[in-house]
């Protein structure tokens, strides 16, 4: 693999973590109703799901993943049933009750599961990953080596660019302090969760 064809690769797959949709909107929604470290383990999932689809591509088994789609649609509709029960618990949780409400929600295992569930939910993924590589990147000459660049690229580019969305979101949340906000973001947050919920499972 040449550093010119490693760069683009780069290029191409920052380019399409950074784009808008289901993964960025679930990052910024927990890390403005839920904190940073809450949305920065939720990419974190995002990023491993990610990982393993591009893994699958790599090993041409995007024909093995198509067969077994059902296990992919089984976890985008549990991670956007999660989703829309979090938007849920948001619009009725009170003011006064949100931060008993976040320590309720403590565990990050939930946030990474929702992360990854969101990542491997989307069989189109994998399609784009073993559609887009072919034309970046010589597969015929590819080496052990090389796969684990790719996949490291892949991984970084999702921690750093869903770390970012979660660092605004993060710090937007520090905003929301006085009851009358707080409902506010219950309100917005509740509704954006169910919306993203919705979009992913119409997917």
């Amino acid at each position: 693999m040449t550093l010119t064809a490693f760069a683009a690769y780069c290029v191409a797959i920052t380019l399409a973590a950074a784009t808008p949709g289901p993964a960025m909107f679930a990052v910024i929604t927990n890390g403005v109703s839920r904190g940073f470290v809450r949305a920065f383990v939720a990419g974190l999932g995002i990023a491993v799901g990610d990982a393993v689809l591009v893994n699958l591509a790599l090993l041409g088994l995007v024909a093995v993943a198509q067969t077994f789609e059902w296990v992919f649609l089984a976890l985008k509709y549990a991670g956007a049933a999660y989703l829309i029960f979090l938007g849920i618990r948001m619009w009725r949780a009170a003011a006064a009750r949100s931060e008993g409400l976040q320590a309720k929600q403590a565990r990050l295992s939930r946030s990474f599961f929702l992360g990854a569930s969101i990542a491997l939910g989307n069989p189109k993924a994998i399609l784009f990953h073993a559609s887009i590589m072919p034309l970046i990147l010589d597969l015929n000459t590819l080496t052990f080596a090389d796969g684990v660049a790719v996949i490291a690229v892949v991984m970084s580019v999702n921690i750093v660019t869903m770390g970012a969305y979660a660092a605004l979101a993060g710090r937007a949340s520090g905003w929301f302090r006085t009851p009358q906000r707080m409902r506010l973001m219950n309100r917005f947050a509740g509704s954006a969760m169910i919306g993203t919920g919705a979009l992913i499972a119409a997917r």
